[in-house]
């Protein structure tokens, strides 16, 4: 199938299809944004499930990971605080060797005493402090998986989109590449001008730059995606 069939081709024409094709890659690209607000809890295949499952393996989980772990540790210490603070005093009472057999009265030998803060018993402020930090760290990890899940399944649909972009533009191509070599020849036994076979050339040169970038601009999403999940993009896909 041919997109276009050209004899005569004007800048105004090139343009048009440079927007058309910036139109096309935003619209999906909306479109996929609307996907994954209104399905955030369900990915639409394996793969995407696959890449979102490594992208929360990176370092921006596993460093919260370690840092509840931290607050869990200094929640330990802070239930256990108190007991740093027991005093143990035990006296040696002298006035039991003075005594004398016909004392009424017995004093025991030692004194033992334990100090217990019970302020700090009471007062479980830095408990509290260490749970609520617990809890702080536990959203701030599904806060970081929620957007890791967007960015992900943002970055894969725009590569999928880009994929299909650059499907559309090869054909034009092909086709324009077609026209303008027809151009040449005809030019080339006299039967176009100059400017035609000029304006010929041109457009083919355009479109195969359109094609490049798109091109570009898939390889720039992709290496966006696999710094996220950690892994090459191929390897998941072949699984």
């Amino acid at each position: 199938m041919k997109f276009l069939h050209l004899v005569k081709n004007t800048p105004l024409t090139v343009t048009s299809k440079f927007v058309l094709l910036a139109f096309l890659l935003a619209f999906m690209v909306r479109v996929n944004a609307q996907n994954i607000n209104s399905g955030f809890g369900d990915t639409s295949s394996a793969i995407e499930e696959r890449l979102v499952q490594l992208a929360w393996q990176g370092p921006e989980v596993q460093k919260m990971a370690h840092q509840i772990k931290i607050d869990e540790y200094q929640l330990r210490a802070a239930q256990n605080v108190w007991m740093n603070l027991l005093a143990f005093n035990i006296n040696y009472n002298e006035f039991t060797f003075n005594n004398t057999q016909t004392s009424t009265y017995v004093y025991p030998r030692y004194n033992l005493g334990i100090t217990i803060p019970l302020g700090t018993i009471f007062s479980r402020t830095a408990v509290k402090s260490a749970k609520e930090n617990i809890e702080i760290g536990k959203d701030n990890t599904e806060l970081i998986k929620r957007t890791l899940r967007e960015q992900v399944l943002t970055a894969y649909k725009q590569y999928l989109a880009y994929g299909q972009l650059i499907a559309i533009q090869s054909a034009l191509v092909n086709d324009v590449q077609t026209q303008a070599a027809q151009v040449e020849e005809k030019f080339r036994s006299g039967s176009v001008s100059l400017d035609l076979y000029t304006n010929a050339q041109k457009n083919d040169n355009v479109e195969k730059a359109a094609l490049v970038n798109l091109k570009l601009q898939q390889d720039i999403k992709k290496l966006e995606l696999e710094k996220l999940i950690g892994v090459k993009l191929d390897s998941v896909l072949k699984k």
